[in-house]
């Protein structure tokens, strides 16, 4: 009974010496935190990730504006809501965007930027051509606030509203944002919901992992870089 007791005291006489020693405490501290925010991951994470997934898809209503921009990136579905917005407003003008030229059009011998291909879609669809005008050159989000910047200015333009994905929308407000309002140009956006991304449940698919995740990403590099 003496050895045991001899043995605690021992132990106890050698923790409260380890707890003295501030790497001992801080390593403690941090396997704590970690649980902790384990358990509220565990308990919260549904939450919390419909709240990562909605804050990127920062939307305003939709509102009549002198001009509309569709952004390059997907022709296809941010062609839909350009559609959607011209037969709402049968007045409205656009500008398509996007220097890139999809691959997969190689695959019918065809090479077409991305400002082009928009445009073509939306006037299959319907919408008037006097209406678009198509600016191929920009290859990224910046190069198109540049380039809707200029356009604006040409035009003595104090209102657009900018359609993209709309998981792609927090990172084009920032971007935009940022370049528009220095010059005075109010700045509106918008998305059709996207067939690729739902922001209540984008962790279920492959492709809203990865678009978040990118999405994330790409915010992080334009903060920095920005």
């Amino acid at each position: 009974m003496s050895c045991s007791l001899a043995q605690t005291y021992n132990y106890r006489k050698q923790m409260k010496k380890l707890w003295q020693k501030k790497w001992f405490r801080r390593t403690v501290y941090f396997f704590i935190s970690i649980g902790l925010i384990a358990v509220v991951l565990l308990i919260f994470h549904r939450p919390i990730l419909r709240g990562m997934g909605n804050y990127l898809v920062a939307q305003d209503p939709l509102t009549e504006t002198p001009l509309f921009v569709v952004l390059g990136g997907d022709s296809y579905d941010r062609g839909l809501a350009a559609i959607d917005v011209g037969n709402s407003f049968p007045n409205a003008t656009f500008l398509t965007t996007g220097g890139n030229t999809p691959h997969q059009l190689l695959a019918f011998d065809t090479a077409m930027f991305e400002a082009e291909l928009t445009k073509h879609f939306m006037v299959a669809k319907g919408i008037d051509g006097n209406r678009i005008t198509a600016m191929p050159g920009a290859t990224s989000t910046k190069e198109e606030a540049q380039q809707i910047l200029a356009f604006c200015k040409e035009k003595n333009l104090s209102e657009v509203t900018i359609i993209s994905s709309n998981y792609h929308l927090r990172r084009v407000r920032k971007t935009m944002e940022k370049v528009l309002l220095d010059q005075g140009i109010k700045s509106f956006y918008h998305a059709r919901a996207n067939s690729d991304y739902d922001p209540n449940a984008w962790w279920q698919s492959e492709s809203g992992l990865i678009y978040t995740n990118n999405e994330y990403i790409k915010l992080l590099y334009y903060a920095i870089k920005y």
